[in-house]
């Protein structure tokens, strides 16, 4: 069983970011090798991601060939392509986890590392390594966030809470959902937590694509159905982006702040915790993965083994993939300046 690095500081969870990003020198030069690079562009964070990615590739004399697609078929004619080319290294961040059984095979073929970034890739053992965060510890962290705040553990509430979940072709807002939900469901059976929608499931919870503006109509008719004479005390939003609509939408109903969670660590995130309009967000920082990520390509490039510190979580229903997870780090009004 898994061990989680749960932290405190005051009377609220956080964890602490413990990787140092440090990029090792390559004295021997890389060369002009290839990278190619599939990322989603569906949120600000895979811009950011992949911006890091290839400026720390570059630094290292990788050529980098970078692709942001919209959809999973888009996707998947780049991941086609960028195969073609036969770089030395393919990472590919999955806007559909299982969508690549049968795009990696040439890749298989032509001996192409692929690294699996912050999204695990099911249904093939084309997959080399996997980098992304603890996923486990930021769903618990979430979790925990709201168990403590709420003072659950001591008997608090009842408390009305409404439930928010990622899309649902990304396995790791599966990871999310689940892991929260093990520490909140105790008390919706105490009775401390009552969902009024009733909809606490992750396929009701689900916001598809993780775009924000699908989050907008069910917000609307949560709070116009339920809360139109009642209080909302609190909301588990999956990530930043569609935090900000559902704090828009809040306050369009003339409701107070209420507890809301975040993920991502965003500017505009920080922003609103600084306003107390949002609670928490859990920040990936970017140059802590990417970082991660660069020592990771370098090693498969360069015919070593990459580090790693996870053997057994990760099986994509055909072989388990080695992986390294990075700390998150849980950002609220004590930490956020």
């Amino acid at each position: 069983m898994k061990t989680f690095k749960i932290f405190y500081v005051a009377l609220i969870l956080i964890f602490t970011s413990i990787m140092s990003g440090c990029i090792g020198d390559d004295s021997a030069g890389s060369g002009g090798k290839s990278v190619a690079i599939c990322f989603p562009n569906t949120t600000p964070s895979w811009q950011r991601n992949g911006d890091s990615l290839t400026k720390l590739l570059q630094e290292e004399n990788f050529s980098v060939n970078i692709q942001f697609a919209s959809d999973i078929n888009q996707q998947k004619e780049q991941v086609a392509e960028v195969i073609e080319s036969k770089p030395k290294c393919i990472v590919i961040g999955a806007i559909d986890s299982a969508a690549f059984t049968d795009t990696l095979e040439k890749a298989k073929e032509y001996n192409i590392p692929i690294i699996a970034f912050d999204r695990i890739i099911f249904d093939t053992d084309a997959v080399s390594y996997y980098a992304s965060f603890d996923n486990d510890a930021i769903g618990e962290g979430m979790g925990l966030y709201f168990e403590a705040a709420l003072n659950l553990k001591n008997g608090g509430g009842p408390y009305n809470i409404e439930l928010f979940a990622g899309g649902p072709a990304d396995n790791n807002a599966h990871i999310f959902f689940d892991q929260t939900m093990k520490i909140l469901e105790p008390y919706f059976k105490t009775g401390q937590l009552v969902c009024q929608s009733g909809q606490k499931d992750f396929n009701s919870a689900a916001v598809a694509d993780w775009n924000a503006e699908n989050a907008r109509p069910r917000i609307q008719k949560i709070l116009a159905q339920h809360y139109s004479d009642k209080p909302l005390h609190a909301v588990l939003s999956p990530n930043d982006n569609i935090a900000g609509v559902l704090i828009d939408e809040l306050q369009k109903a003339g409701k107070p702040p209420v507890l809301i969670s975040g993920l991502d660590g965003d500017p505009d995130a920080f922003q609103r915790i600084k306003a107390g309009t949002q609670t928490f967000t859990i920040s990936k920082d970017p140059d802590v993965l990417t970082a991660k990520c660069v020592r990771m390509i370098k090693a498969v490039v360069e015919g070593t083994q990459p580090d790693i510190n996870d053997v057994t979580t990760y099986n994509n229903r055909v072989i388990t993939v080695p992986a390294f997870l990075c700390t998150p780090q849980i950002i609220d009004k004590t930490n956020v300046k």
